[in-house]
């Protein structure tokens, strides 16, 4: 089975707080195994029970009940419970994009951007109770979603991160790199011209990247697709003019470079868990 075919799709949380938790224990419904996928999520898998053994990439452990393990964005990545026991675990699934700013922050810069393209290798496995404790502290304020859960939520996501990064080994030498500029020089045209229809051809001649290339060193260093991050920066405006005016959602749409209500809408929704008229009234 190829790669691409191992893909979730399930959508993790929304694009303003892109992060679920999930609770997994018995009695299951055909449910026996996480079987072997990907997603561009990272996820942090708590062992709350039992034994089992992990597949990250070409690497085969075993985690044991308290153990805490972190599988990177894109990783492929399994467990299954061993001698026949069933599962018993909770993982956050989570985007990267959680963790830093713009391409700007120094965050995104030395730590989670070179993490998520390879470059820096963190810490697999812990198991230390203050890490423990802030993982079930994350689960709990997205259980609940109390005032200011948040903030919170980033908080200990970062907090973990950062004590899995702190011993972490760079695996290469790190180096400023002309796609990187390039990469630059794309999203600052798309900041200026969002509300005007963007080609991909359009943006790749202006990295002198072929459009295959730019789009991939464009997700190695945004996390997300070209057109996703066109949809962001045009979303994040029409989210600002819905709260600010009462023009009408199809002005709106057009004025924010959506080509159409329908793909403005279908997008919004996806985004944001509601419709442009929803998110207005509430």
């Amino acid at each position: 089975m190829e790669y691409r075919e191992l893909k979730e799709h399930r959508k993790h949380g929304d694009v303003g707080l892109p992060v679920s938790c999930y609770r997994i224990q018995p009695p299951y419904e055909n449910f026996w195994q996480l079987e072997c996928h990907w997603h561009d999520e990272m996820e942090l898998f708590k062992v709350e029970r039992g034994t089992v053994q992990i597949q990250c990439g070409n690497d085969y452990f075993e985690a044991r009940e308290g153990d805490l393990v972190f599988f990177n964005s894109g990783e492929l990545h399994a467990a299954r419970p061993l001698d026949g026991a069933e599962m018993d675990y909770s993982a956050i699934v989570f985007s990267p994009e959680m963790l830093c700013g713009d391409e700007n922050d120094i965050a995104r810069i030395r730590y989670v951007a070179p993490v998520v393209d390879g470059r820096l290798q963190v810490r697999r496995v812990a198991s230390s109770s203050s890490l423990l404790q802030m993982f079930d502290q994350a689960v709990e304020l997205l259980q609940n979603r109390e005032v200011s859960y948040e903030l919170r939520v980033r908080a200990r996501l970062l907090e973990i991160f950062a004590s899995l990064a702190e011993t972490g080994k760079n695996r290469v030498e790190e180096a400023e790199k002309a796609s990187s500029k390039a990469v630059k020089a794309a999203i600052d045209y798309i900041r200026e011209n969002y509300k005007k229809q963007i080609s991909i051809e359009e943006l790749a001649k202006l990295c002198h990247m072929s459009d295959g290339h730019f789009c991939r060193m464009f997700k190695k260093y945004t996390f997300k697709t070209p057109v996703q991050y066109m949809n962001s920066v045009r979303l994040s405006a029409a989210m600002d003019l819905l709260t600010r005016t009462d023009r009408k959602v199809l002005d709106i749409a057009l004025d924010t470079g959506f080509n159409s209500l329908s793909y403005f809408i279908g997008v919004f929704k996806q985004g944001l868990g509601c419709t442009p008229t929803q998110f207005r009234r509430h």
